[in-house]
């Protein structure tokens, strides 16, 4: 399967180069008018089976990128592809626009996200959950039960990796699948 990346250049999600270095993938990190234009980025996905789309973001997209995922036309062409959405709070781009795949709710990635979350935590804790979830996926991101594998392999007494576990999620057409562990919920 063809695979994009679209991973805005930052060292505070650096992690997540876990998940796709040393594969081949295309990586796309920068987006700008001057270095890739919008059309670039449309016809990119356009070739592509699968885009995996990582950073920091909100409800409209990739934090560097939001003009793009707000573009109908980028949406249009995201529907049609097997995509991979991790960034906080992604579960409210990928229902809204009818994206398929996995991807996220919010996901903390630092102290400061896990403050604002209530949970008292360390630095040391925090990159450990990161590396695990990035090597996890690394391993993971291409299975066809990628949904299952990972919330059953990225457990800890971690809160921060607790916290993350349940807010990971799955939708296939119409269907959003939430499995935890073992069991499974199906929601329309």
């Amino acid at each position: 399967m063809k695979t994009l990346v679209i991973h805005p250049d930052d060292r505070s999600t650096d992690f997540l180069k876990l998940i796709y270095e040393g594969k081949g993938y295309d990586v796309i990190t920068e987006r700008s008018d001057r270095q890739i234009p919008m059309s670039k980025i449309i016809e990119e996905v356009r070739n592509h089976d699968r885009i995996l789309m990582l950073g920091h973001g909100c409800s409209f997209g990739l934090l560097g990128f939001c003009d793009t995922f707000m573009n109908k036309e980028f949406i249009e062409v995201l529907r049609t592809k097997e995509c991979v959405c991790i960034w906080c709070n992604a579960n409210n781009y990928v229902e809204r626009e009818g994206i398929k795949g996995f991807y996220t709710g919010m996901f903390i990635s630092e102290v400061g996200e896990a403050r604002a979350y209530g949970i008292t935590i360390d630095q040391d804790k925090v990159t450990y959950s990161n590396e695990l979830f990035g090597e996890l996926m690394g391993t993971m991101v291409e299975s066809p039960n990628v949904l299952n594998e990972i919330k059953t392999s990225y457990i800890g007494e971690c809160p921060v990796i607790k916290f993350n576990n349940e807010r990971l999620y799955y939708k296939n057409d119409n269907i959003k699948v939430k499995k935890q562990y073992d069991k499974q919920f199906l929601i329309f």
